[in-house]
């Protein structure tokens, strides 16, 4: 009991100074009196508690299996009159980014590590801040990053823009530019190529087929289509001197498209 009491003691002192703490989560589990699920941790002898709503800034919806044998930092948040410590990751995130959007504001870069990937880019992240990162944000062109880069990947990012929610955006501090020989006059009527659906209107839809050339197409009826997909696109028309071409939808192609022709 003396030596919990020293621990306790220790753990008042830590939550006192701020000090952040790593532990290798145990379990995870539905505590009944605190009503949430939480992720249990253990220092030195004494239980802690990380609950959902404390694990990060955005609400964490999905279950807390995952993170079960991995390591988290955290700080202490309230110690209870039962000994048990509350733990919190979310508090030390939430410094992180002020600290971190401090230091953006002024213009300055970092690297970020590409997390996963959406239709309109990726989300990346700086000592576990997250930033969206859109495709016409990363490249001078229409090239997507998933084209070009793959999670894990390290990009350098500025501060873009902090909307009213508190999402973080973020552009390339160097915008990629596409290499590629591509160019209007390779193209002609009736050619099959490869496109992505950079933006559908009431009128129609854009093709890129090229970086910085989109084609214009009528809405396929019976495809079902979003933005970022890859399709494959017949070309009907090119007019050269208005630099324009016109095409139409065969088809959508799956995600994982390089598989090796055998």
């Amino acid at each position: 009991m003396e030596k919990n009491t020293e621990v306790l003691e220790k753990f008042e002192k830590f939550m006192a100074e701020g000090r952040p703490l790593v532990s290798t989560i145990r379990m995870t589990k539905n505590d009944a009196e605190l009503d949430t699920d939480v992720l249990m941790l253990d220092f030195d002898g004494v239980v802690a508690y990380v609950p959902r709503e404390e694990f990060d800034i955005r609400p964490v919806k999905n279950s807390l299996v995952k993170y079960v044998g991995k390591k988290i930092r955290v700080v202490v948040k309230e110690i209870r009159e039962d000994g048990l410590v509350i733990c919190s990751r979310k508090m030390l995130l939430e410094e992180q980014r002020a600290k971190l959007l401090e230091r953006m504001a002024t213009g300055e870069t970092v690297i970020a590590r590409i997390k996963t990937f959406t239709k309109f880019g990726a989300y990346v992240q700086v000592d576990g801040i997250s930033f969206l990162l859109q495709n016409k944000h990363f490249s001078e062109d229409y090239t997507t990053i998933s084209e070009v880069m793959q999670k894990g990947d390290e990009v350098e990012i500025k501060l873009l823009r902090v909307n009213q929610n508190g999402n973080l955006f973020a552009e390339a501090a160097q915008k990629y530019k596409s290499d590629t020989v591509v160019s209007l006059d390779m193209f002609e009527r009736d050619q099959v190529v490869v496109g992505t659906i950079r933006n559908i209107k009431p009128f129609g839809v854009f093709v890129c087929i090229a970086p910085n050339l989109d084609a214009l197409c009528p809405t396929p009826e019976d495809v079902e289509i979003d933005m970022g997909m890859k399709v494959q696109f017949r070309i009907t028309k090119v007019a050269n001197e208005e630099g324009k071409v016109r095409g139409k939808i065969l088809r959508v192609l799956p995600e994982e498209q390089e598989e090796e022709i055998l």
